[in-house]
């Protein structure tokens, strides 16, 4: 606290009243965008708030570094969030194989349940999103950043930390790259048999 706030009462709770403010005006704002980031990245629902919330710990606790655009810095927040939780979830599911593996060894198998077979979605659909797959991360990423998220090019570079025309190169890449995804059969052909 500087000298001048030590003699004016009150100085710092009106500070951190403004950056309260502030920070309210920015959570009901862009809550729904950040929410809507994660739900088209995550599992379910309860893991996309768990990101948007974590994302909203971080921004308050770097409020006074944010930008003026804060939707990009926003997402970009919750997209590091997400890939930290990614690391995360795939370091626990190799612990759990490495311990299962070490307790099949003593223990016997026990049954488990059936996979459910339904909810199959219509060709074009399931084409697309076999297509999409097939993609790398950072060409998926790029996509729905556009398509999905809705931002422009220079809000989308933002969000991955790199310049508008780099971005603008990487999206016709990923979008040339899903074009070819789309084209190609999923399945090698059957070579014909001779008559």
């Amino acid at each position: 606290m500087s000298t001048a706030d030590a003699q004016v009462p009150g100085a710092t709770m009106a500070g951190t009243a403004e950056r309260e403010r502030r920070f309210a005006d920015c959570f009901d704002r862009h809550y729904p965008r950040v929410l809507a980031y994660g739900l088209r990245r995550l599992p379910d629902r309860a893991a996309a708030e768990d990101a948007a919330a974590e994302a909203f710990l971080i921004a308050w606790r770097r409020l006074d570094d944010a930008p003026a655009d804060l939707l990009p810095w926003l997402l970009a927040i919750t997209r590091n969030v997400i890939r930290n939780e990614t690391r995360s979830a795939r370091r626990r599911t190799r612990l759990a194989e490495r311990v299962a593996t070490d307790r099949a060894v003593t223990d016997p198998p026990r049954p488990g349940p059936v996979p459910d077979g339904g909810g199959e979605a219509p060709a074009a659909t399931a084409a697309v999103r076999a297509a999409f797959q097939r993609l790398s991360e950072r060409d998926r990423e790029i996509l729905m950043l556009t398509g999905w998220d809705g931002l422009d090019t220079t809000r989308a570079a933002a969000v991955l930390g790199c310049s508008r025309a780099t971005f603008a190169v990487r999206l016709h890449r990923a979008r040339t790259r899903l074009a070819q995804a789309l084209s190609a059969p999923a399945v090698p052909p059957m070579p014909k048999e001779p008559r």
